[in-house]
């Protein structure tokens, strides 16, 4: 990989398998939209434009003092060449593309993907996004970028300031006081960073301890922001997707569904996202054809 700086931009060079739209819009990350022909988000306070080049992705607005948390967050050092290699030699998984192809699971700020992911129970992305944007509008600090007026994601002060009420007037319902106590509990000197060198069945069980999470949003957080590769979210698309491509789509008991998802090893997270791509574009009837009909 080789990194310039040019016109206000970073530019990644030598960068395989990695398709922004489909990264940004996967539901790992809420807050990016598509603009002037790449996707423009704001990440840790820093807003940008990705745009993809070739072999290269343009992070246009970014700072050079900022290259290695842009590297950090777009996961720029994994081989996902090699990992999506093997995923196509597994006749299970090959049915996953090409929906899943170029694909990345970003590195998020761990307070951002706690309260996100919290929001996102029970929701879809297109709402999760939008109760996000509301959020970040009442608290988050405003940033101008390309003629727009951006905000920064809010810090853990800001949403524990504001009431429950407050909260679910911006449409996260019964999930505004797990909200306001994650926010809490953070401010109180949980450390969401010390989770990163855990085990992940140890790290899982330290974010259930907080009030409204259950298995899966842990694990998405996790995933997407504490550097657990192997955390594997099931939600229901989950779910039949893994009955449909390991057990032609025949009901199963729970111990069989996990056993399956320890047989894709350390990077089982990632492949989850594969999976995920997949499950959602082909839809419930997809996920129902056989093996030799899906392809």
């Amino acid at each position: 990989m080789d990194i310039s700086f040019e016109n206000d931009s970073i530019l990644f060079r030598g960068v395989d398998c990695f398709d922004v739209g489909k990264s940004c819009a996967c539901g790992q990350a809420f807050r990016w939209r598509p603009f002037g022909g790449g996707m423009l988000g704001v990440v840790r306070g820093e807003p940008a434009l990705l745009v993809r080049e070739d072999r290269a992705v343009r992070v246009v607005g970014a700072s050079p003092a900022s290259a290695a948390m842009w590297a950090h967050y777009l996961d720029i050092g994994r081989d996902y060449g090699a990992i999506e290699r093997a995923v196509a030699a597994d006749a299970r998984l090959a049915r996953c593309f090409p929906e899943a192809h170029g694909i990345r699971v970003f590195n998020q700020e761990p307070f951002e993907a706690l309260i996100s992911f919290i929001i996102s129970q029970n929701n879809n992305i297109k709402r999760i996004s939008g109760i996000i944007e509301r959020l970040c509008a009442k608290c988050g600090e405003p940033v101008s970028f390309m003629g727009e007026t951006l905000y920064a994601f809010p810090g853990p002060e800001a949403i524990a300031a504001l009431t429950a009420e407050e909260l679910a007037a911006l449409g996260t319902g019964y999930r505004a006081p797990f909200i306001k106590a994650a926010a809490e509990r953070i401010l109180e000197g949980f450390d969401l960073e010390r989770l990163r060198d855990m085990g992940l069945d140890e790290a899982r069980a330290e974010l259930r301890s907080f009030t409204g999470i259950g298995p899966k949003v842990a694990d998405c957080i996790l995933l997407f922001s504490l550097g657990h590769a192997d955390a594997f979210p099931v939600d229901v698309w989950i779910d039949r997707a893994m009955k449909a491509l390991f057990f032609e789509g025949n009901r199963v008991k729970k111990a069989e569904l996990y056993d399956a998802v320890s047989s894709l090893g350390e990077y089982s997270g990632i492949i989850q996202q594969y999976i995920f791509q997949y499950a959602r574009k082909v839809g419930s009837e997809g996920l129902e054809k056989r093996p030799a009909e899906g392809g």
